[in-house]
Formats: C-alpha cells, structure tokens, sequence
C-alpha cells in the first residue's frame, strides 16, 4: 500500500472499526445503530466531497491495492466521479436507512459492501472495512 498507514485518519479509523466490532458483539442494538450511523455519514460526506471537491477522489488510484482497481478508478470512475458518486451516496443512504429499519438483509448488503472496499488499500484504511464487515457478520447472526 503507497500511504502513511500511521496518519491519524488511519489510526481513528481502525481503532473505531474495532471498537465497532466489539460493540457489535457485547450489544447488538448499539453495534447496529453505530454501522447504520456510518454509513449514513458516508453518505453525506460523499454528497458533499463529489460536489464540492470531487478532485479529493484521484488519491484512490494511487492507494488502490489491486491493479484492477486502480485501473476501474483511473479509467471508468474519474470520469465521471460525480455521478458515480452521487450514485454511491444514495446506495449508502439506502443500506444505512435499510440497517436502521432492521432490514436483515441490509447488514448482508453492508458487510459485502466494506469487504469490496478492502482492495482500496489504505484508501479504505485497510484493515478497517474488513473488521467492519466482520462486525456486520456478527450483527446478522447474533
């Protein structure tokens, strides 16, 4: 991975999915709200970024940590990042709504979701969206 996987921003956020984590499996009820809750911030930071600083995307090519990735970021997503973006926010909002309405299948979708993100490398603060994913596992089936 090509970042500073010591930034402060990569700290916070796997020390938060952990503690996520363990939420998740001491209290259901708490470990879901915090997923559904990160989910919908996504959201809105998206929103925000794809318009009003939509260039802020163009790291994740360089912290992809699989060629496939980089290349889909690079020559499919960065040319129209804000309309895929848009569409991401809205799918974040959904999946965070869906989990807060006690939708089983949304934490599924959601757990898929962070898992796929993983090969975004430090730009997912890997390992941070597969503990959430393991979080959303335990959710499903406690």
């Amino acid at each position: 991975m090509r970042a500073n996987l010591f930034s402060a921003a990569y700290v916070i956020s796997n020390v938060g999915a952990i503690i996520i984590l363990l939420l998740s499996i001491w209290y259901k009820k708490v470990g879901t709200i915090l997923v559904a809750l990160l989910f919908l911030a996504a959201a809105l930071i998206n929103a925000w970024q794809a318009i009003y600083e939509p260039d802020r995307y163009n790291i994740y090519e360089l912290v992809a940590a699989l060629p496939v990735y980089e290349y889909f970021i690079r020559d499919v997503f960065l040319i129209h990042i804000k309309l895929y973006i848009l569409i991401l926010m809205v799918f974040q909002l959904l999946v965070g709504l869906s989990i807060l309405y006690n939708k089983k299948w949304s934490i599924v979708v959601a757990g898929i979701y962070l898992l796929a993100l993983a090969p975004l490398g430090a730009g997912s603060s890997f390992p941070c969206s597969v503990i959430l994913a393991a979080a959303c596992m335990v959710l499903f089936f406690k």
